[in-house]
């Protein structure tokens, strides 16, 4: 989750922000290493929230970086939902299923942790904004689980698309 500058980066609640960029194009230049393979579905025009399937999960993502970037088929997308905590899981098996209304649940193992964000390899990689205490546990290698709270925030990726040829059908004998 990306924050303008203002109220929300200043005063006592301001801690869970650390390492949480100013802008979506400062949030993609830092994470787009770990952004993750999707499949974007179709969408209608003007609509912010779109579905997608990553790591084997249809999940649905609050789009940040612009209507026109997130068109349908193969693309890279940063996922990045917000929790309150993440908790211990009991096995590194990743897992990724939707809760609902782009809300999901995952567990997987840390990859990085920087300030309050922690990139989890859940079938696919996240990167978790987490607005609670993090504990010291939570370092490189640790099994984490968490359920996020709604939206999760997606961003894709310029530039990191996969080329999609598409023929046009065209139907001779009508």
């Amino acid at each position: 989750m990306a924050f303008e500058q203002g109220s929300l980066l200043e005063g006592p609640g301001a801690s869970w922000l650390e390492g949480i960029e100013e802008s979506p194009e400062a949030f993609v230049a830092r994470w787009r290493g770990h952004a993750a393979d999707a499949e974007l579905f179709a969408r209608p025009e003007g609509v912010p929230l779109f579905e997608c399937r990553v790591g084997g999960a249809v999940i649905q993502v609050f789009e940040r970086t612009g209507p026109y970037l997130a068109r349908p088929g193969p693309a890279k997308l940063i996922v990045n939902p917000t929790a309150a905590a993440l908790v211990p899981a009991e096995t590194l098996e990743p897992r990724l299923e939707p809760l609902g209304v782009s809300r999901l649940a995952a567990s997987g193992k840390v990859v990085e942790r920087e300030g309050q964000l922690v990139v989890v390899d859940a079938g696919a990689p996240l990167v978790v904004a987490v607005s609670g205490p993090l504990e010291p546990w939570v370092v490189p290698g640790a099994a984490v689980s968490f359920e996020s709270d709604a939206p999760v925030h997606g961003f894709v990726v310029k530039g990191e698309r996969f080329a999609v040829h598409r023929r046009e059908a065209v139907d001779d004998t009508i």
